[in-house]
């Protein structure tokens, strides 16, 4: 029999809102004793019902919905989970992802506590499909604890439903519950787990598919699917980077010079400068990368990644905080500022912001007269006009006259809820340099 748990009078209004998330104090008796993860039918306080999903008495997020159909009797059981996998997978369908794209964005595809990226790859000749999963509550744990058997039934339902070509021998599942947030579920930080593999295929050096930015094909990037940051690769920027590569092609046809020098801070493996590359290079234009960041590996797959599209590379090892210093002023057309989240708590606020206006002051000194900078920030804490500030304290430091004529955001596999301001946290701008 599924726990009942009642609300206090008046707690109701934002669960009857569609927001999926309970207090712990807005509960009318304390939650303690319930096993973490365990299944749970929610109420208002005359016993009417709520939703139902999931309850953790050690986290502040006491309650996390997963449906709010009464007729959903089994929420957290395989049948009910797989289709609310495959409905995601229709979302990113219909908004034209062809090669790897995050399949499901938690709360904000109605499976609070479920991160699970797709990607499809290409080795050796032969293609294959990789699950990379993160469970990051007690719910999703407890659901999920039989891994294997789940994604070997979505498997089977995604082939036969046409969302995807490949059978169980050509899948991939790794679960990276490597992730400090599972700590505020009371659950440990795991090593990453490889739950199914490919015979002929390394995941620590694999080369994903992804929608070519600025043409309909797909571009190739080298990552390490197993034990690279998060879940390989970062997959949020692919809607901001298309749109900034558009403005940037059509500034290029302007140019007088044969060579367009790019700057890639925090670069990872190289996504932001590869799409580039191999937009401006369709052009007739010769590309100069240079690639930041703190991880070797990393940039080794950085620099492998822009090389493949006909870029010529120089690396910099270095924190961008400390380093950037040394570069020269004026010297590059495009400088892309996409850093890791400076903000993991609201105590880190303060000096996160002064993170963002210390680096956007470097990328603003370090870019040409008409030129261009990327400003990004994944800071969920940062709001967005907080950020917009920082963007201003940082041109007025270089007494720079700059334009920003690009607001970027979501892409479609990151979709978003208006019931949920919490899924909202990535912020783009492209600023004209003057």
């Amino acid at each position: 029999m599924m726990t009942v748990w009642r609300l206090r009078t008046g707690a109701d209004k934002r669960i009857r809102s569609g927001h999926p998330w309970v207090f712990s104090n807005e509960l009318s008796v304390s939650p303690k004793g319930l096993p973490p993860g365990s299944a749970v039918e929610l109420q208002d306080a005359k016993g009417g019902f709520l939703a139902r999903g999931y309850g953790n008495p050690h986290s502040l997020i006491a309650f996390r919905a997963l449906t709010f159909n009464s007729q959903d009797a089994q929420p957290m059981g395989f049948d009910f989970l797989h289709e609310k996998v495959l409905n995601s997978w229709r979302v990113r369908k219909a908004a034209g992802f062809r090669g790897s794209f995050r399949l499901c964005f938690g709360e904000s595809d109605y499976i609070p506590g479920l991160v699970l990226d797709y990607y499809l790859i290409e080795q050796n000749g032969k293609k294959a499909q990789v699950f990379v999963a993160q469970l990051v509550t007690a719910g999703m744990d407890t659901a999920l604890k039989n891994s294997e058997e789940f994604f070997k039934g979505l498997v089977e339902k995604a082939k036969v439903q046409g969302f995807s070509q490949f059978g169980w021998e050509d899948t991939a599942v790794v679960i990276r519950n490597d992730v400090g947030i599972r700590k505020l579920e009371g659950m440990t930080v795991d090593a990453p787990k490889v739950i199914k593999d490919l015979s002929d295929i390394s995941l620590e050096h694999v080369e994903i598919l992804l929608n070519a930015a600025g043409d309909d094909g797909v571009i190739k990037m080298s990552c390490d699917l197993k034990e690279g940051q998060k879940t390989g690769f970062f997959l949020d920027q692919t809607h901001n980077i298309y749109l900034a590569i558009n403005l940037f092609k059509n500034w290029a046809k302007e140019q007088k010079t044969k060579t367009i020098r790019v700057l890639d801070l925090c670069c990872y493996v190289g996504h932001w400068s590869t799409q580039i590359t191999r937009a401006l290079k369709s052009l007739g234009f010769e590309v100069e990368i240079h690639l930041v960041d703190v991880s070797k590996s990393a940039l080794a797959f950085a620099k492998e990644n822009a090389e493949r599209e006909g870029a010529k590379v120089t690396v910099h090892e270095m924190d961008v905080l400390e380093g950037l210093a040394n570069l020269p002023s004026q010297h590059f057309d495009i400088v892309i500022a996409d850093p890791p989240a400076f903000i993991k708590a609201k105590k880190d606020i303060p000096t996160g912001k002064a993170a963002y206006v210390k680096m956007n002051t470097h990328a603003f000194r370090l870019t040409k007269k008409n030129g261009f900078v990327a400003s990004c920030s994944c800071s969920g804490l940062l709001e967005e006009e907080e950020f917009r500030d920082a963007i201003r304290k940082a041109s007025l430091r270089n007494y720079t006259e700059v334009r920003s004529v690009l607001r970027g955001g979501h892409a479609a596999d990151h979709p978003t809820l208006m019931q949920f301001p919490e899924g909202f946290y990535l912020k783009m701008y492209v600023h004209y340099v003057m």
